[in-house]
């Protein structure tokens, strides 16, 4: 072995590695982690080691210059921003209730004497991002029983919160669950003749907004759009503004009266 073959040996690295946990202390957030199978009197909601499946599936798909997963892909990540940001407004909503307690009395954080601690692997960083909202609810939820339990709040007001706070969830699993694979990319939509498959993406998802197919709308995840692709969709397809949107809201496991057992 020569003395540059062993220099460069000594200079590389190990793969890298971390490692996610959480821990999760509410009923509300441990059952939407797990999810629910089908029974006689309700749905199937998926759980998260499933959402990350399907999402993974998406990408890949995105990977492959299917628009439509892009479409998706982008509906997704900011249904997850949006849910950030109104749960983090209810949060604070329910912190403020706090600052009106009298000088001299103290409240410690509400905690689980035994939370559930989870080891987390997605493949996506949306996955990652979907994990992050789901502990933001799980602190919204034992805020909301804190303040129940101290009379800050109703019953009423708690139960209603975990409720709509809940389905910002399982709004964005129903958008994963409805997503369906077509091998389409984009090449596709400058052929001359109409392709099989293209014509099932399109009668399943319906007209394509014309910004995710030229990638002026895009996942800040997702990879830079196939520029052959982009190049002869600029010089043969005469595109003009569409009002129609890929539609992937509707689904029991988006239902905003579904409610989770009492905790």
């Amino acid at each position: 072995m020569t003395e540059s073959t062993e220099k460069k040996r000594s200079m590389t690295v190990g793969a890298l590695h971390s490692e996610l946990r959480i821990d999760l202390h509410t009923f509300y957030a441990i059952s939407t982690w797990q999810g629910r199978e089908r029974s006689e009197h309700k749905g199937t909601i998926i759980g998260m080691p499933r959402f990350f499946r399907l999402v993974s599936g998406i990408n890949k798909d995105s990977q492959a210059d299917n628009p439509y997963a892009d479409a998706v892909m982008y509906h997704i990540e900011n249904l997850i921003d949006d849910a950030h940001q109104e749960i983090q407004c209810l949060l604070n909503e329910i912190n403020q209730l706090f600052t009106g307690l009298p000088s001299g009395i103290t409240l410690s954080d509400v905690v689980s004497s035994e939370p559930l601690n989870i080891a987390v692997h997605s493949h996506t960083p949306v996955g990652y991002r979907c994990v992050y909202l789901l502990v933001g609810f799980d602190q919204l939820a034992l805020k909301l029983f804190q303040a129940y339990h101290y009379g800050f709040i109703s019953r009423q007001h708690r139960d209603h919160q975990l409720q709509e706070s809940g389905y910002l969830l399982r709004k964005i699993f129903t958008v994963a669950m409805r997503y369906r694979s077509f091998p389409v990319n984009r090449q596709a939509f400058v052929t001359d003749d109409a392709d099989a498959t293209l014509e099932q993406a399109r009668d399943y998802f319906g007209e394509l907004d014309e910004a995710i197919l030229l990638g002026k709308k895009r996942s800040r995840f997702s990879p830079p759009v196939n520029a052959e692709s982009l190049r002869l969709l600029n010089n043969r397809l005469p595109l003009s503004p569409s009002k129609a949107k890929v539609d992937l809201n509707v689904d029991k496991q988006g239902n905003r009266n579904e409610r989770h057992e009492s905790e």
